[in-house]
């Protein structure tokens, strides 16, 4: 029951994102040579960034959560900066249940991920008909000098999160791991093993840093989503330890500084209730 009701709660508010058609899902800005970072635009249909990488003779996408609408506008996105075609698109996570994302990508891409990502697809009701390469731990890229780095963190904002880091440029793309001035959706979290990610991100001295959604940023965007989160959790396991029911919690709960936030009050509930089944767990 507690997994439909996320799902719910997810779907929801993704189908209720709507904008004039004319308008833009993702602001597409370069962050290094041949680097581009596609931020969702607040109200449209794209829930999460992407990342754009564009090599001597071909194009890698990175992301989550595509739709149809998505997909082709960052197809037109990629045709305006080059003429190279998309050849891999580097797929950072699968909330499971979720047929109508990251199932219509175009035929000839590749998609790369991590296992847990590809038993989460492969189980959908839905057939990929995508080529696929899955890995367990870490996949490395090279592409005519460029160096691609993805990891597998296991257990975080998902199962099989991976994030992307290009240590030439120091650009590192979290994906949902991390978001900027902006509370995400947390409902399928791992939030003991999220924390320590959280960390390991931190100390790879990333120069710029694309989040899952929010503004580029770098260290400080990182540290800044870290202080939010150990802040949300330990508010919760306060809880948890004076025997509160997730009744109490929801009722109660409060979270001053961030309750401004874009996503704070749409996610609450969700994510309160995902944080207290995690934190309640011996």
């Amino acid at each position: 029951m507690h997994r439909l009701f996320s799902v719910v709660i997810l779907c929801t508010v993704l189908l209720s994102l709507s904008r004039p058609a004319a308008a833009a899902n993702y602001q597409v800005e370069k962050v290094a040579d041949g680097v581009y970072a596609a931020i969702a635009v607040p109200g449209g249909k794209a829930a999460s960034n992407a990342m754009i990488i564009i090599t001597k003779y071909q194009v890698l996408l990175a992301g989550a959560h595509f739709v149809p609408e998505g997909i082709k506008e960052l197809l037109s996105e990629i045709a305006r900066l080059t003429p190279l075609p998309l050849r891999y698109v580097l797929l950072t996570h699968h909330h499971k249940g979720f047929n109508f994302i990251d199932f219509d990508l175009p035929k000839n891409a590749e998609i790369v991920t991590s296992w847990q990502t590809w038993q989460s697809l492969k189980n959908e009701y839905r057939e990929l008909p995508n080529p696929v390469t899955f890995f367990d731990t870490g996949l490395t890229l090279q592409r005519t000098g460029v160096t691609i780095v993805l990891s597998n963190t296991g257990l975080g904002h998902s199962e099989g999160d991976v994030f992307v880091y290009m240590p030439g440029p120091g650009v590192l793309f979290t994906s949902d791991l991390v978001y900027n001035g902006v509370i995400g959706y947390m409902g399928d979290g791992h939030l003991r093993e999220w924390s320590s990610i959280l960390e390991m991100l931190g100390s790879l001295g990333a120069r710029t840093v694309i989040p899952g959604l929010g503004k580029v940023t770098d260290g400080a965007g990182i540290e800044r989503f870290t202080r939010f989160y150990r802040e949300f959790t330990t508010e919760v396991l306060r809880y948890v330890e004076k025997g509160a029911t997730l009744a109490k919690v929801k009722k109660d709960f409060r979270l001053a500084a961030y309750e401004h936030l874009p996503g704070y009050k749409a996610f609450i509930d969700v994510n309160l209730e995902r944080a207290y089944l995690e934190l309640s767990e011996k």
